[in-house]
């Protein structure tokens, strides 16, 4: 499967970044060695969201970050939560992450309370400079915590 992540919007430098650029971000700070300590389900390991935005330079106006799969999903973040916490998992046994696990690229945001605010599919990041709707299901009901 060919791979690749698109990041627009507002930022000064567009990109688009195959698995092995995308791996290679991972070192450092920017690697997270043990997704599955963030969301049980997503074994492997990933590079931080702030590490590709890093890249692109969102512009000073920019406020927010959608992160979309390969068809309609989407999760709108705020640009500080997309640097600051989000995560990109990405890698299992050195290999890409498996389909099976929402590879080869998959937005893990621990800080939410929202369980849904997984993107599986990851393929493009648009940076925005207002909030916009989303697609990630709202809970109706408080969810329960082991």
């Amino acid at each position: 499967m060919t791979f690749s992540l698109t990041v627009t919007g507002a930022c000064e430098i567009p990109l688009t970044l195959d698995w092995g650029a995308l791996d290679s971000l991972a070192h450092g700070a920017d690697l997270v060695a043990d997704t599955a300590a963030l969301s049980p389900k997503v074994r492997g390991q990933g590079v931080r969201l702030g590490a590709v935005l890093g890249l692109a330079r969102p512009r000073p106006e920019a406020t927010h970050v959608m992160v979309r799969d390969d068809g309609e999903y989407r999760a709108c973040l705020t640009l500080d939560e997309a640097r600051e916490v989000a995560v990109l998992a990405h890698r299992l046994d050195g290999a890409p992450l498996p389909e099976a696990s929402g590879g080869p690229a998959r937005l893990l945001v621990p800080t939410s309370e929202n369980l849904c605010m997984s993107v599986k599919r990851v393929t493009h990041i648009e940076v925005l400079t207002h909030a916009e709707p989303d697609t990630v299901p709202r809970p109706t009901t408080p969810l329960r915590k082991p």
